[in-house]
Formats: C-alpha cells, structure tokens, sequence
C-alpha cells in the first residue's frame, strides 16, 4: 500500500496508522482505514496545497477530498477512499494530524472566495464544500477555528449538486 504515496510520506504511516481511539466500539475497520488514509493524505498534499493556492489565487489540480473531507468519499479520489464520520472526526485535530496545515488551506480558500467568489474552486467541487458545510455543522466538537470557516464559507450558495 505504500506505493499509493509519495516516499516523503512514508514515515508518517507508522505515526498514522495507528490513530489512537480508533480503536473504539462503534468504528468500522472501512472508517478507520478512510480516516487514516486522510490523515496521511493531509500531512503530504497541504503544503502544496497552501502553495498552489498562494501562487494561483485558485484550485487547478484534484485535492478538493482531503480538504473538505465529508462522511461520503469522493467518487474519483486517488489512493483509496477518505471520509470521516462523527465517531472519526476528531482525530484530525490531534497535535500528530495536519490540523494547523488543514486550517491554514481552509482559511486560504475562504480569503480566495472573499475577494475573488466561488470561482477560485470549480464549480464540480461546489457540491463537495455543501456537503462538507452539512456534516461539520453538525459535528458537536468542532473547535473555534473550524467553526470560524464553516461561518465563512456558509455565506455563499454551494450547490448539493
């Protein structure tokens, strides 16, 4: 399965395959594999992400997934399915996951769609942020930040479709 990553990622696997409390009752051998598949994901693709964005004030290459992970996977997603559910969520704000990487991309699309609108993500990931909007609205332990985007992002009319 290594071969699905980039080599610099492949220290993290050791550190994120072994996500604490996914172990738990109620969390699915597929969940666990989505949520840890998204955490390496993260910690490899944000920072170019972050650069992307800062370079073309825009979206132009597949990443939409691993940014605005919802509870269903993406239907052309590379390199396995990632979503999250209510019982996973939390593992991508522990002090190993990418969180500060994950804020800092999701903070540079909301300053993109301020200034420039929803075109700066193309219009086939518009239902991807509703969806993404839906489920963390809904998630009880969202911290402030997260929070902060979700209200940011809520201001503009995402189709589900």
């Amino acid at each position: 399965q290594l071969s699905h990553y980039p080599e610099m990622c492949w220290p993290w696997l050791g550190v994120m395959l072994n996500c604490s409390g996914l172990g738990q009752p109620g969390v699915s051998s597929r969940s666990r594999a989505a949520v840890e598949t998204l955490l390496i994901r993260q910690r490899c693709e944000l920072p170019k992400i972050l650069k992307e964005l800062e370079l073309n004030n825009r979206k132009k290459t597949h990443w939409i997934w691993w940014v605005f992970p919802t509870d269903m996977p993406g239907s052309s997603e590379p390199g396995g399915e990632t979503f999250v559910t209510i019982e996973t969520a939390a593992e991508l704000f522990k002090t190993d996951a990418s969180a500060t990487n994950w804020r800092s991309v999701l903070e540079k699309v909301c300053e993109l769609c301020e200034e420039r609108g929803m075109r700066v993500l193309p219009r086939i990931d518009h239902g991807r942020v509703h969806f993404f909007l839906k489920f963390w609205q809904t998630y009880p332990d969202s911290p402030e930040w997260l929070q902060d985007v979700l209200s940011r992002l809520d201001k503009f009319d995402w189709p589900p479709r």
